[in-house]
Order: C-alpha cells, then sequence, then structure tokens
C-alpha cells in the first residue's frame, strides 16, 4: 500500500512540475524606443528596458508564469545583428534577433516627451505573428519627466496579466 501512495505522490509532483515547466514561456524585454528624437534621451531607452525588466522578474521571482532571458543576452544578440533602437529599420531588423533568442514573447515599446511629461506605450508582442498581442499592454502611461520611474510598476502590471 504505500508502494502505491509513494508512486502517486511522485506522480503528482512530477505532473505538477512538468505543467508548471508548460505553462512558462521565454520573454525578451528590449529597449524601447525614443520618439522624442533628442539624442539626450536615448540612454532611457535601455533603462526603462532594465526597469521594467526587473519589475517583471520580481512579479514572478519562482518563474511559473515566465522565464525573462537576461538583458546580457538580449545585448549581445542585439549588438550581433548591429541592432539600435534609434534606427528607423529597428523594428523590421529587431525580428532576427527575436528569433535567435529563441523566446515565445517580446516586451517592447516606446517613450515621448511633450514637455515635462513622458508618455509610455509598452506592449507584448507574439513571436510568431511578430503582433502586438490585443490585451495586456501599457498604453499611453503619463509621468513627469522628473518621476519616469513610478510608471513601472503600473506597466509591469498591465503587462504580466497577458501570462
Amino acid at each position: 500500500m504505500k508502494k502505491i501512495l509513494y508512486f502517486f505522490i511522485i506522480m503528482f509532483v512530477a505532473g505538477t512540475s512538468i505543467t508548471n515547466l508548460m505553462a512558462q514561456q521565454r520573454l525578451a524585454v528590449l529597449p524601447f524606443k525614443n520618439l522624442d528624437g533628442n539624442l539626450d534621451y536615448n540612454e532611457w531607452c535601455y533603462n526603462i528596458q532594465d526597469s521594467l525588466s526587473k519589475s517583471m522578474r520580481n512579479s514572478d521571482p519562482e518563474e511559473k508564469r515566465f522565464h525573462i532571458v537576461p538583458i546580457d543576452s538580449v545585448e549581445l544578440v542585439l549588438a550581433e545583428f548591429n541592432l539600435d533602437p534609434d534606427n528607423p529599420q529597428y523594428f523590421t531588423d529587431l525580428w532576427k534577433a527575436v528569433k535567435k533568442l529563441n523566446v515565445s514573447k517580446v516586451v517592447s515599446g516606446e517613450f515621448n516627451i511633450q514637455g515635462q511629461t513622458i508618455i509610455i506605450n509598452a506592449k507584448i508582442y507574439d513571436t510568431k505573428l511578430k503582433l502586438p498581442l490585443p490585451n495586456n499592454q501599457a498604453k499611453d502611461v503619463f509621468r513627469k519627466v522628473s518621476n519616469t520611474y513610478d510608471a513601472i510598476p503600473e506597466i509591469t502590471a498591465a503587462l504580466i496579466e497577458g501570462f
């Protein structure tokens, strides 16, 4: 009787682990595009990417729903293809890099500065369709420029509902 009980316990634990692995998706957070045109804000492309990646990772620390590809791995692949978010061809050439990252979804977006206000948009893209998912987008998130990174929790909350 104990052998049968142990068997079912092992199968339950193994089944749960397999289910969790199957539900988990690989995700890459990409640099954001600077729509402002002011080169002084280009570092924000990467700072927003990094902050959002950390925030999303913190929202699922056990990686039950998704695994985020480390930023340094993303940067290596982008560098390999010589991709820069300020280049007009960035978005079309990006899919070669995304394919190499072997992810099912990517998060990216853009920001624009109007006066003392920053407007941020972030989307989850399906890599097969190369299109943003219609739900779980963070659209028109407004903040004062001095409080830009206060928008990250709001963006994270909107995006992670898609997993």
